[in-house]
């Protein structure tokens, strides 16, 4: 039987009704600071080939979210697709971090340093075109889609279900299948690693690792397919800016008037 890797293609079944494009600019100066070694000691590993800063027809698309960065003074958004470089506030990257989590103390250990990673992210989109930084022309960027039907395709390491709320994520070091040095999609250099798919809810999902704050940040859409790790997904973007969960708190009972109930008692025991 002759191997057919069909399963890792993005098949489309739809031509992308009902969406929502716009046009976005890559981040040169988040590309140049990766490139060049600025950053020292990454969460992940750090490239050095042009073929890995390029944006391919349906990655996720990242912006930076660091209030210390230098915004640009343009009216785009300035994007970028490869999670390499990333930096946290450790040296090391976490390795040993699981799939997901049971209690708040396993949150405060195994994923504090991701957290601190994605605090500095922002879902940004879909990206429709490509865009090539050594050869594109960077004023003219590229676009991306935030909204309408889409089919990505399910580079995480958890199945998605129809009706779940899905999000942008960073690849989990010790994920099944997943490998910190080389990407998990078809037709991507090996060296790259893109922001995957992953679900906001669930015992493994991000709302776990992350909390419903942080997480809520990167909610991509509503999943319409079943979608194994390397299968395409169907799913409806939608952004979302936060969700916020308020616990109720009952109001304190206002303490008895046992004053007037004890001088009727005690009435009572002397008229007897």
């Amino acid at each position: 039987m002759a191997y057919s890797n069909a399963k890792r293609r993005r098949i489309k079944p739809f031509a992308r009704p009902t969406s929502f494009d716009i046009n976005v600019a890559f981040d040169i100066r988040h590309y140049q600071r990766i490139k060049y070694g600025s950053v020292i000691d990454p969460y992940f590993p750090a490239v050095g080939t042009d073929e890995a800063f390029q944006v391919l027809e349906g990655e996720v698309l990242m912006q930076t979210n660091n209030p210390g960065v230098r915004r640009y003074g343009d009216h785009q958004m300035h994007v970028f697709s490869f999670a390499n470089g990333l930096k946290g506030d450790t040296l090391t990257l976490n390795a040993s971090a699981t799939g997901g989590i049971e209690t708040d103390d396993e949150l405060n250990g195994q994923f504090k340093e991701k957290k601190k990673v994605m605090r500095g992210l922002r879902y940004a989109g879909v990206a429709v075109t490509g865009f090539t930084p050594e050869k594109d022309v960077f004023e003219q960027g590229f676009v991306a889609t935030i909204a309408g039907l889409n089919t990505l395709f399910n580079n995480g390491a958890a199945t998605v279900y129809p009706g779940d709320i899905i999000c942008a994520d960073i690849p989990n070091p010790a994920d099944a299948g997943s490998r910190k040095n080389r990407a998990l999609q078809t037709g991507v250099p090996r060296e790259k690693l893109q922001f995957v798919v992953t679900p906001f809810g669930g015992k493994k999902g991000l709302e776990k690792q992350l909390g419903t704050g942080l997480a809520s940040r990167f909610i991509m859409g509503t999943a319409l397919s079943y979608a194994r790790p390397g299968a395409p997904l169907d799913v409806v973007l939608h952004r979302c800016n936060h969700v916020v969960k308020k616990k109720i708190v009952a109001a304190p009972a206002t303490p008895a008037d046992t004053s007037g109930s004890g001088s009727k008692k005690s009435k009572a025991k002397k008229s007897r």
